[in-house]
């Protein structure tokens, strides 16, 4: 495993899956038409609004913004979800498919 990030655990004690970027709403109706069981969403937004109607399906949550009062994390935790919050992490956009993981202290990892 290589380190890739690191961000502030605003829920749960970390998990691992599939890593799925959010950008857009147009990203939100697309990932709705799959299997979301071992996803992990990354996103920049710390609002929940777009992302909300996938929490029932997916493992957990990276965003590169916010922190612990953000609405994303506070969803997060309604939705008793793996949120990691605030998170620097490397080339974000080569990750989408990637298999990671987040533990309890927030350090993420690219499983390869």
């Amino acid at each position: 495993m290589t380190i890739i990030g690191s961000g502030m655990v605003t829920s749960g004690d970390g998990c691992c899956g599939t890593l799925r970027r959010v950008d857009s709403v147009a990203d939100v109706l697309r990932l709705m038409q799959s299997d979301l069981a071992d996803v992990i969403l990354l996103t920049r937004a710390a609002s929940a609004t777009v992302v909300t109607p996938l929490f029932p399906r997916i493992r957990g949550v990276i965003c590169t913004t916010g922190g612990s009062t953000s609405h994303l994390a506070i969803v997060a935790r309604e939705f008793n979800l793996a949120c990691v919050m605030a998170t620097r992490i490397d080339y974000p956009d080569e990750l989408d498919g990637r298999n990671v993981r987040f533990a309890a202290d927030g350090a993420i990892y690219l499983d390869e």
